[in-house]
């Protein structure tokens, strides 16, 4: 799993507040290397040739929420926030999007979108129909 904000983090450049996307293990090999698989995806598909390519998305597991969460978050302010994220009830499933508009990125105003709030046939959608089952499906990696 990526982590874009390592460098800021490490040279005392990032703020004090918590990340969205922490890049957790899911302390599972094969469900890190799916969440990797999907990460990649994702970049692909969302990220690639816009304004917010980076080269690489943040991504990582939230065992209290039980969901995967994929994208880019604000380092500092002005930043843009655009989050998919994958829980294992579909219906909870997310698109978060928002701007930092506080120092270092820690206030962030955002809107999220559920999964059942789409129309059947967008990208984030088939996105998720495509990544849930392999994640979250009958022969689950956790």
């Amino acid at each position: 799993m990526k982590r874009r904000m390592g460098a800021a983090c490490h040279t005392g450049l990032g703020g004090g507040g918590a990340s969205l996307m922490t890049g957790e293990s899911s302390k599972n090999k094969k469900f890190d290397k799916l969440i990797n698989e999907c990460s990649k995806d994702c970049y692909e598909t969302f990220f690639k040739n816009t304004v917010l390519d980076d080269e690489g998305v943040d991504a990582g597991y939230d065992e209290f929420w039980d969901e995967v969460r994929i994208g880019i978050e604000p380092s500092y302010q002005f930043e843009s926030l655009k989050m998919i994220t994958i829980n294992h009830n579909k219906d909870y499933s997310a698109f978060t999007t928002g701007k930092s508009f506080s120092d270092w990125g820690t206030g962030i105003r955002k809107t999220e979108k559920r999964y059942k709030d789409y129309k059947s046939n967008c990208k984030f959608v088939r996105f998720i129909d495509k990544w849930h089952p392999i994640l979250y499906g009958k022969n689950k990696t956790r």
